[in-house]
Protein backbone atom coordinates (compact mmCIF):
# COMPACT_ATOMS: atom_id res chain seq x y z
CA UNK A 1 0.00 0.00 0.00
CA UNK A 2 1.85 3.34 -0.97
CA UNK A 3 2.16 6.17 1.56
CA UNK A 4 -0.07 9.32 1.22
CA UNK A 5 1.25 11.94 -0.77
CA UNK A 6 1.99 14.07 2.32
CA UNK A 7 4.10 11.23 3.81
CA UNK A 8 6.56 10.66 0.58
CA UNK A 9 10.36 12.51 0.97
CA UNK A 10 10.16 15.38 -1.23
CA UNK A 11 12.35 14.68 -4.71
CA UNK A 12 15.55 15.62 -4.15
CA UNK A 13 15.99 19.69 -5.66
CA UNK A 14 18.90 19.84 -8.40
CA UNK A 15 21.79 22.28 -7.97
CA UNK A 16 24.46 22.34 -5.77
CA UNK A 17 24.41 23.26 -2.08
CA UNK A 18 27.83 22.26 -0.73
CA UNK A 19 30.49 25.83 -0.96
CA UNK A 20 33.72 24.49 1.00
CA UNK A 21 34.71 21.87 -1.49
CA UNK A 22 37.93 21.18 -1.54
CA UNK A 23 38.39 22.68 2.18
CA UNK A 24 42.15 22.98 2.00
CA UNK A 25 42.62 24.72 -0.46
CA UNK A 26 39.49 27.09 0.03
CA UNK A 27 40.06 28.04 3.24
CA UNK A 28 44.14 28.56 2.43
CA UNK A 29 42.84 31.67 0.14
CA UNK A 30 39.93 32.56 1.77
CA UNK A 31 42.16 33.24 4.87
CA UNK A 32 45.37 34.63 2.85
CA UNK A 33 43.14 37.24 1.64
CA UNK A 34 41.21 38.17 4.73
CA UNK A 35 44.58 38.99 6.09
CA UNK A 36 45.70 40.71 3.68
CA UNK A 37 42.72 42.83 3.72
CA UNK A 38 43.44 43.02 7.56
CA UNK A 39 46.74 44.40 7.42
CA UNK A 40 45.47 46.99 4.30
CA UNK A 41 42.63 47.92 6.57
CA UNK A 42 45.42 48.36 9.91
CA UNK A 43 48.01 49.96 7.36
CA UNK A 44 44.88 52.65 6.39
CA UNK A 45 43.45 53.03 9.23
CA UNK A 46 46.58 53.78 10.82
CA UNK A 47 47.63 56.47 8.57
CA UNK A 48 43.91 58.04 8.44
CA UNK A 49 44.41 58.27 12.29
CA UNK A 50 47.56 59.70 12.16
CA UNK A 51 46.59 62.15 9.23
CA UNK A 52 43.38 62.59 12.05
CA UNK A 53 45.48 63.56 14.90
CA UNK A 54 47.55 65.92 12.72
CA UNK A 55 44.67 67.98 11.53
CA UNK A 56 43.43 67.88 15.31
CA UNK A 57 46.98 70.17 15.92
CA UNK A 58 46.44 72.27 13.46
CA UNK A 59 42.81 72.95 14.24
CA UNK A 60 44.13 73.69 17.87
CA UNK A 61 47.44 75.70 16.83
CA UNK A 62 44.57 77.75 14.87
CA UNK A 63 45.80 77.31 11.84
CA UNK A 64 44.42 76.54 8.39
CA UNK A 65 43.58 73.51 7.95
CA UNK A 66 43.41 73.01 4.43
CA UNK A 67 47.08 71.83 3.85
CA UNK A 68 46.34 68.41 6.52
CA UNK A 69 43.19 68.15 4.24
CA UNK A 70 44.92 67.93 1.10
CA UNK A 71 47.57 65.14 2.60
CA UNK A 72 44.67 63.13 4.20
CA UNK A 73 43.25 63.25 0.83
CA UNK A 74 46.78 62.25 -1.26
CA UNK A 75 47.31 60.10 1.80
CA UNK A 76 43.82 58.15 0.88
CA UNK A 77 45.05 58.05 -3.11
CA UNK A 78 48.10 56.68 -2.07
CA UNK A 79 47.29 54.10 0.17
CA UNK A 80 44.41 53.30 -2.12
CA UNK A 81 46.40 52.68 -5.01
CA UNK A 82 49.04 50.94 -3.24
CA UNK A 83 46.02 48.48 -1.50
CA UNK A 84 44.80 48.07 -5.74
CA UNK A 85 48.19 46.82 -6.56
CA UNK A 86 48.98 44.53 -3.45
CA UNK A 87 46.09 42.65 -4.22
CA UNK A 88 45.85 42.88 -8.33
CA UNK A 89 49.75 40.95 -7.64
CA UNK A 90 48.19 38.84 -4.79
CA UNK A 91 45.42 37.85 -7.47
CA UNK A 92 47.98 37.63 -10.67
CA UNK A 93 50.12 34.69 -7.72
CA UNK A 94 46.56 33.06 -6.67
CA UNK A 95 45.26 32.43 -9.78
CA UNK A 96 48.72 31.42 -11.57
CA UNK A 97 48.53 28.69 -9.34
CA UNK A 98 45.78 27.45 -10.44
CA UNK A 99 45.26 28.60 -14.13
CA UNK A 100 48.83 27.09 -14.62
CA UNK A 101 47.43 23.40 -13.59
CA UNK A 102 44.17 24.11 -16.36
CA UNK A 103 46.67 25.25 -18.77
CA UNK A 104 48.43 22.04 -18.79
CA UNK A 105 45.39 19.88 -18.28
CA UNK A 106 43.76 21.42 -21.59
CA UNK A 107 46.82 20.84 -23.27
CA UNK A 108 47.09 17.11 -22.74
CA UNK A 109 42.96 17.34 -23.15
CA UNK A 110 44.05 18.47 -26.64
CA UNK A 111 46.28 15.92 -27.47
CA UNK A 112 43.92 13.26 -26.12
CA UNK A 113 41.32 14.56 -28.75
CA UNK A 114 43.85 14.21 -31.71
CA UNK A 115 44.03 10.29 -31.02
CA UNK A 116 47.42 10.17 -28.88
CA UNK A 117 48.03 10.03 -25.21
CA UNK A 118 50.00 12.86 -23.56
CA UNK A 119 53.56 12.28 -21.48
CA UNK A 120 52.30 14.01 -18.20
CA UNK A 121 55.15 16.10 -16.45
CA UNK A 122 54.52 16.68 -12.66
CA UNK A 123 52.49 20.09 -11.67
CA UNK A 124 54.89 22.70 -10.15
CA UNK A 125 55.23 22.37 -6.25
CA UNK A 126 53.52 25.39 -5.66
CA UNK A 127 50.94 24.36 -7.94
CA UNK A 128 47.39 23.71 -6.59
CA UNK A 129 44.59 21.09 -7.70
CA UNK A 130 47.65 18.50 -6.65
CA UNK A 131 45.34 16.03 -6.01
CA UNK A 132 42.62 16.75 -9.03
CA UNK A 133 46.31 16.33 -11.46
CA UNK A 134 46.77 12.95 -9.73
CA UNK A 135 43.22 11.52 -10.80
CA UNK A 136 43.38 13.10 -13.93
CA UNK A 137 46.72 11.34 -15.26
CA UNK A 138 45.39 7.98 -13.06
CA UNK A 139 42.06 8.01 -15.41
CA UNK A 140 44.64 8.99 -18.58
CA UNK A 141 46.67 5.82 -17.71
CA UNK A 142 43.90 3.89 -17.46
CA UNK A 143 42.42 4.45 -20.44
CA UNK A 144 45.99 3.71 -22.31
CA UNK A 145 45.99 0.73 -20.57
CA UNK A 146 42.07 -0.28 -21.60
CA UNK A 147 42.92 0.44 -25.39
CA UNK A 148 46.64 -1.29 -25.44
CA UNK A 149 43.77 -4.27 -24.00
CA UNK A 150 41.68 -3.59 -26.73
CA UNK A 151 44.20 -3.42 -29.10
CA UNK A 152 46.00 -6.82 -28.09
CA UNK A 153 42.34 -8.41 -28.15
CA UNK A 154 42.04 -6.96 -31.73
CA UNK A 155 45.30 -8.57 -32.90
CA UNK A 156 44.57 -12.44 -31.65
CA UNK A 157 40.90 -11.79 -32.96
CA UNK A 158 42.63 -11.10 -36.74
CA UNK A 159 45.30 -13.49 -36.22
CA UNK A 160 42.62 -16.44 -35.10
CA UNK A 161 40.35 -15.63 -37.68
CA UNK A 162 42.49 -15.03 -40.89
CA UNK A 163 42.68 -18.64 -41.45
CA UNK A 164 39.03 -19.07 -41.74
CA UNK A 165 38.05 -15.92 -43.88
CA UNK A 166 36.86 -17.42 -47.02
CA UNK A 167 34.53 -14.80 -47.97
CA UNK A 168 35.83 -11.24 -49.98
CA UNK A 169 33.44 -9.97 -46.84
CA UNK A 170 34.86 -11.80 -44.45
CA UNK A 171 38.41 -10.23 -45.36
CA UNK A 172 37.05 -6.78 -45.72
CA UNK A 173 35.69 -7.26 -41.57
CA UNK A 174 39.47 -8.36 -40.95
CA UNK A 175 41.37 -5.51 -42.72
CA UNK A 176 38.38 -3.11 -40.84
CA UNK A 177 39.45 -5.11 -37.27
CA UNK A 178 43.47 -4.98 -38.41
CA UNK A 179 43.12 -0.97 -39.27
CA UNK A 180 41.22 -0.58 -35.99
CA UNK A 181 43.78 -2.37 -33.68
CA UNK A 182 47.06 -0.07 -35.78
CA UNK A 183 44.59 2.88 -34.43
CA UNK A 184 44.77 1.57 -31.19
CA UNK A 185 48.22 0.05 -30.84
CA UNK A 186 49.33 3.84 -32.65
CA UNK A 187 47.93 5.72 -30.40
CA UNK A 188 49.23 4.35 -27.56
CA UNK A 189 52.36 3.16 -28.52
CA UNK A 190 53.54 6.53 -29.80
CA UNK A 191 52.91 9.16 -27.13
CA UNK A 192 52.85 13.00 -27.87
CA UNK A 193 55.01 15.39 -26.04
CA UNK A 194 52.96 18.29 -27.54
CA UNK A 195 53.85 21.82 -26.04
CA UNK A 196 52.58 22.83 -23.22
CA UNK A 197 53.84 27.18 -23.49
Amino acid sequence: MESPPEAQAPPPRPGRRTYVVDRRFQLKYTLLLVGMGVVIAGLFGGALYLSHLEALRVLARGEEAGEASRRLLWLMLVISLGMAATLSLVGVVVTHKVAGPVHVMSHYLNVLAGGRYPIMRQLRKGDELQRFFESFQAAVESLRAREAGEADTLRNAVAGFSALAGTEEARALLAQLQAMHDRKRDATDRVDVGRTE
